[in-house]
This record gives structure tokens, C-alpha cells and sequence, in this order.
């Protein structure tokens, strides 16, 4: 026995002592026994925080101490060590049995479960032993002058009273309570006891009406409610014993709604008594549900937490250790979750708490695991939740939580585990899909820039062979059916080339190689050179053009592309406005420039008013409609690589206007003596 163990149980014994010494106060002739023994429960506490080594030396403290106890009071040989042999075994039977149910030492009446393990084993069984023995032993000592039936339920009422007000007040106060952490806990107890105490004292004290001392005791629950729910378990078990001290000695003093009764002392001390215990187990009751409430809303905003993490980025790698360091401390001591690769290798993704020689060990139990949950606990005294990661009866891995203690999760605890291996396999197969879907755009991105430049060269040499046949074929007379027939085809090409020059700039695009070409630009001549080219094509679709230019622009800006953005959003005003006017109106707004496009087709759905922006995305069916749907995709990168924008506003049934805004930069200053080419 180690130097520790012998000092506690020296201080346990003397606890012992000088609590039984005040049970001696409550004994009541003709009685022998105290209708209040809190020895007892002083020794329940004890043996249920201690280590399960420690017992044999506490256990002898008990019984010793009791034995001196009885040897001061005269008590014979036989009757004492029978005594002192029950008192020890209900402390040793009651200790037994809630670390039995409770799972471990860590008893702190934070769930209704514990008031429910300390009323069962701690009130009602472990009073048996020593009730029986004690009540045998006065019996042969007293033979004929006692009744056994009533000796033994006295002293199994004082027992049970006694160890349910003292051990729920001491294993509280030797629990680690994180609800008395902040300072102002302690002196907001203080006050609250303080007040108790004074309106206890005016009501179990002399000078009370004998009409309202029925109804007075009523009058603390206030108090004893207030503490419940502000200061927790803690706080009931001490406001609890405020009441009682005060009820007991008004009572023993012969005052107070209990003393009025005629009944004998030992009686009013009962009464007494079971009301106190039924006060504190109220009390402590309530307490215990208010913290099961608050662990419930720590444990969804601790969920909420996750799925933040998890939602902030799909790479698994940066996600996973902050989830790991969320848990620990917090749930739990130990974190770890394993991932399982293609080839079967389980890789360790994230840990916390986790121990190098606990590795292999836990990845092994969690390959070899069937069912999708288990429980166990370890030769260190911990238990371990061990959850495969699931998705589509698909294994991803598995995720090890520990802690400390031998109490296996209850079912609450074992919800939040499954949910957060729930929502740990939902963001791995998230970012198994957003890494697919990556390869498979980059697959298609690789494809579209293979299959463009592959097109090229041979619609470079096809246009090559029809200018020459052109030119050819205009010297000769008598041609031109043929020249309109090559001239049709010659535009076909054109269109093709275009196509190919759009899947070129997505692939650009992608890969962040849209470079602009700046030069100084008169806004005014570019448009009015673009829409000449573009004349052809407004007579085959039948296409009014207007164009309204209010005053002379100048930028600097990549002509090229600005032609491409404009020569894009006349095509798509062609296209869904056939055979009807198209407005064209440059407007200069400052620092901005604004080209509106405005035509009167079929207009479009305001669901569709950004999504046509998107590569290969349409507003109408293509089987009504060609095209890839690149365009209002690259004109749109366009404005954007020139510090602008484009937007559209459109109604179903009433044409779309297109807005290209982009900065009018300012010209370089070497260029300003360079005159710009007049407008047209």
C-alpha cells in the first residue's frame, strides 16, 4: 500500500468517526439506533471514486473506525463487529453495484441514468447488509425486548436516508464539472445558498403560525429549482444540504412545520428526512436533465462545426485533421480515421490522441471489423467506438474514437459517433465524385483542344483550295452558278473554322491562357468595320440593323477579341430574332464603355438568364437552335479579361439585350501623340 492510499484512508476513517460520533445525536430512546447514520454514505462515495485497488485499505479504514466508534459507546464485542461488518459490506455491496451499472467512477449525475444507478444501489440495496446484521445483532443482544421487523426497518430507513443526501453531495464536488469553470459559478452558489439558508431558517425555525407551517417547506423549492438549473448537480446537492441542516436541527430543537407533529421523534425525524430526500432527488433530477439538454445542443452544435469544416473544402486532407482536432479534447481523448486506397491498403488520413503503438493494432480491428459498429473496452481501462465509413454498402475506411473510463456509450453517444462517420463517408465520397468530375472535364478539355487543332490544318488547306478556286473560277465566264455554289461553300468553312476557333478558346480558357493583345482602338470605327463584314449575313436572315454611336471611344483594348464579342452577339441576335430589327447602340459612360445588342425574337425564361453564360449551355432545345454553346461563354470571359462584364435582360416572347460593358483604359502616354484613325 502506497503512502497516498494510507494517508486517504486514514482521512476516510477519521470521516467516519466523527460522522457516526454526530449519528449519535439522532438516537432517540427507546431506539438504539440513529434515525440518521451518514457514515455510510461518506464510505459509498469513497469506494465509488477510488480505484478498485485501493478498496482492500479503505474498506479496513471503514471497518476499524467503525469498530472504534462502537468500543467508545460501550457497544458489546459481538454486536460491534457485526455492525461494523454490515456497515462495510452495504458500502462494498452499494459501490459494487453503481460502478457495475454506471460502467465506471466517472458517477457525476450529469444524466438522469445516474440518479436512477445511485437510488437503485446506493438507496435501496446497499442498506440491505447492513440492516440486516444490525438488526440481527441488537435482536441477540436485546433478545425479547426488541422486535427484529422494526429494528431492521429503522436502520434500513437511516441508511438509505443517509446515503442518499451525503454521497450524491460528495461525488458532485469530486467530479471535474466544467460548468464551474467561469468565477462568477462559485459566487452565484454562494448567494443562492445564502438566501436559502435565510428563508430556511425562517421557515423550519420557531415563531412560525401553526396554519402555514404545512404548507411553509414548500416555500424553498424556489431556491432549490434556481440552483438545478443555473449551477447543476453541484449546485443542487449543496442547496439540498442547506435545507437539510437547517430542517434537521430546527426539528431535533423541537420547531418547524415537523415538530408540530405529536407523533415521537424518531417519527418527526423520519419525516423530516424523507422529505429532505425527495427535495434533493427532485433537485438533482432536474439538474441532471438541464445537462443532458445542454449536451445535446453542444453535441448538434459540435455536428454543426463539422459539417461547416467538411463543407469549406472538398479536399480531405486539410478537412479531416481540423474534424480530428474539433473531437479531442472535447468527445474524446483518441481520434482516428483510416482511408481505404484502390488497392486495398488502409491509409491513416487523420489522428489525434493517437498513440504510434495503437496503429496497426486499431487499423487491423477495423479491416477485420463485419458489423458496421463496436463497442469495447481495452486492458488500460479505455473504451473504443470503432465505425466503418460507409457509402452504398461501399467501405471508404474507418474512424476510432477512445476515452478514458470503462463505461461503455449509451445510446445517445453512440448517435453522435454514427453521425459523424456518417457525415465524414458523405464528404470523402463528395470529394471522390469532385475529383472524377475533374478528370472527366479535363479528359474532354484535353480532347477538345486535340480535336480542334487535328481540324485545323485540313480547314486551313480547304480554304486555301477554295480562294484559289474562287479566283479561278471568277476569270472564267459562264461561272457563276458555280461561283455561288463555292462562294456558299466557302462560308460553310468559315462557320466551320469559327466552331474550331471556339473549342480552341475554351480549352484556353481552362487553362488560363485567354491572353489580351492591347493596342489603342476607336471603339467607333471597330464596330462599324465589324458590322460592314457582317452585312451578308444580316440579308440572309432578313435582319434590320441600326447602329446608334453617340460620341467617339477610345481604349486600350485587344481589337481581335472585341470583334469576336461582338461578332458573337450579333450571330446570337441573328439567330433568335430572324426577319426582325436589331439594335446596336454604343453608349459612353465615363470611365465604361457599353455596347447594347438588343433584338426582338423569342426572348428567354429568367431562369435561364445566367445559365446561358456557361459553357455548353443553351436556353432553347439545339434540336431547334444549332450551335455548341460556347459563345456567350467566351464573349463573356472577354469582357471579364478586359476588367468588364457582360449581362443580359430579357422576358419570354419579347427579344434579349445584351450589355457589354468594358473599361475605357486609358491610352499609354507614348501613344498620345500617335492621331487614331478616324471614324467611319
Amino acid at each position: 500500500m502506497s503512502r497516498t492510499t494510507g494517508l486517504r484512508a486514514t482521512v476516510l476513517a477519521l470521516c467516519v468517526s466523527l460522522l457516526g460520533a454526530a449519528g449519535s445525536l439522532f438516537v432517540f430512546p427507546p431506539e438504539s439506533n440513529s434515525v440518521l447514520w451518514l457514515p455510510g454514505g461518506v464510505s459509498l462515495a469513497v469506494l465509488v471514486r477510488a480505484h478498485h485497488r485501493r478498496w482492500p485499505a479503505y474498506l479496513v479504514a471503514t471497518f476499524l473506525a467503525h469498530v472504534a466508534l462502537e468500543i467508545i459507546r460501550g457497544t458489546p464485542p459481538g454486536v460491534n463487529f457485526v455492525w461494523a461488518l454490515g456497515n462495510t459490506t452495504s458500502a462494498l455491496l452499494g459501490a459494487h453495484l453503481m460502478r457495475r451499472w454506471q460502467g465506471d467512477s466517472t458517477l457525476s449525475f450529469t444524466r438522469t441514468r445516474d440518479v436512477a444507478v445511485l437510488v437503485l444501489a446506493g438507496g435501496l440495496i446497499s442498506p440491505l447488509p447492513s440492516a440486516t446484521l444490525g438488526a440481527t445483532a441488537i435482536a441477540s443482544w436485546r433478545a425479547g425486548a426488541v422486535s427484529f421487523g422494526q429494528e431492521w426497518l429503522y436502520w434500513y430507513l437511516a441508511d438509505v436516508l443517509g446515503a442518499l443526501l451525503i454521497t450524491p453531495l460528495l461525488l458532485t464536488w469530486s467530479a471535474k464539472e466544467s460548468h464551474f469553470s467561469a468565477l462568477h459559478r462559485p459566487l452565484e452558489l454562494a448567494v443562492t445558498c445564502g438566501l436559502l439558508a435565510v428563508s430556511a431558517h425562517f421557515i423550519f425555525g420557531p415563531g412560525v403560525p401553526g396554519l402555514l407551517r404545512l404548507s411553509l417547506p414548500y416555500a424553498c423549492f424556489p431556491f432549490l429549482l434556481w440552483a438545478a438549473l443555473r449551477l447543476g448537480p453541484r449546485g443542487a446537492t449543496t442547496a439540498s444540504l442547506v435545507v437539510a441542516a437547517l430542517a434537521m436541527w430546527h426539528t431535533t430543537a423541537g420547531s418547524g412545520p415537523f415538530a408540530s407533529d405529536p407523533a415521537p421523534i424518531h417519527v418527526r425525524m423520519f419525516s423530516v428526512q424523507s422529505f429532505l430526500v425527495v427535495v434533493e432527488l427532485s433537485a438533482l433530477t432536474l439538474a441532471s436533465l438541464v445537462c443532458e439538454r445542454r449536451h445535446a445542443e453542444h453535441t448538434q452544435r459540435l455536428l454543426a462545426q463539422v459539417g461547416t469544416v467538411l463543407a469549406e473544402s472538398l479536399d480531405y486532407r486539410v478537412t479531416l485533421p481540423r474534424i480530428a482536432h474539433l473531437i479531442v479534447p472535447d468527445v474524446a481523448s483518441v481520434f482516428a480515421l483510416w482511408l481505404e486506397g484502390e488497392d486495398g491498403h488502409w491509409e491513416l488520413a487523420a489522428h489525434a490522441g493517437l498513440a504510434p503503438e495503437q496503429e496497426a493494432q486499431l487499423a487491423t480491428q477495423l479491416r477485420q471489423q463485419s458489423a458496421p459498429l463496436l463497442c469495447q473496452r481495452d486492458m488500460r481501462t479505455r473504451v473504443a467506438v470503432l465505425v466503418r465509413l460507409l457509402h452504398r454498402e461501399r467501405v471508404l475506411g474507418g474512424l476510432v474514437l477512445m476515452r478514458p473510463g470503462r463505461r461503455l456509450p449509451d445510446a445517445r453517444e453512440l448517435a453522435f459517433v454514427e453521425d459523424l462517420a456518417h457525415r465524414c463517408a458523405l464528404a470523402l465520397e463528395n470529394a471522390r465524385l469532385f475529383q472524377e468530375a475533374n478528370e472527366a472535364v479535363h479528359v474532354r478539355d484535353e480532347f477538345l483542344a486535340v480535336a480542334a487543332h487535328e481540324l485545323r490544318t485540313p480547314l486551313t488547306s480547304l480554304k486555301l483550295h477554295l480562294q484559289s478556286l474562287l479566283r479561278l473560277l471568277a476569270r472564267l465566264a459562264n461561272a457563276t452558278d458555280a461561283l455561288a455554289r463555292l462562294h456558299l461553300v466557302a462560308r460553310q468553312v468559315n462557320r466551320l473554322s469559327e466552331l474550331v476557333e471556339r473549342l480552341l478558346d475554351v480549352g484556353r480558357i481552362n487553362t488560363g491562357r485567354l491572353r489580351l493583345e492591347r493596342e489603342a482602338v476607336d471603339l467607333s470605327e471597330l464596330i462599324l468595320r465589324k458590322t460592314e463584314g457582317l452585312s451578308e449575313e444580316f440579308s440572309r436572315s432578313r435582319c434590320e440593323l441600326s447602329v446608334r454611336l453617340h460620341s467617339r471611344i477610345t481604349g486600350w483594348w485587344d481589337r481581335n477579341r472585341l470583334e469576336q464579342a461582338l461578332s458573337i452577339l450579333l450571330a446570337n441576335a441573328m439567330k433568335f430574332g430572324t426577319g426582325r430589327p436589331i439594335e446596336l447602340e454604343v453608349t459612353d459612360a465615363g470611365e465604361r464603355a457599353l455596347i447594347t445588342v438588343t433584338d426582338h425574337g423569342i426572348g428567354m425564361t429568367p431562369e435561364a438568364l445566367e445559365r446561358i453564360f456557361g459553357r455548353f449551355e443553351r436556353a432553347v432545345s439545339s434540336r431547334e437552335y444549332g450551335g455548341l454553346g460556347l459563345g456567350l461563354f467566351i464573349a463573356r470571359e472577354i469582357a471579364e479579361a478586359h476588367g468588364g462584364s457582360l449581362r443580359v435582360a430579357s422576358t419570354p416572347g419579347n427579344g434579349a439585350s445584351f450589355t457589354l460593358e468594358i473599361p475605357s483604359s486609358h491610352i499609354p502616354e507614348m501613344l498620345h501623340e500617335t492621331p487614331l484613325p478616324a471614324p467611319h
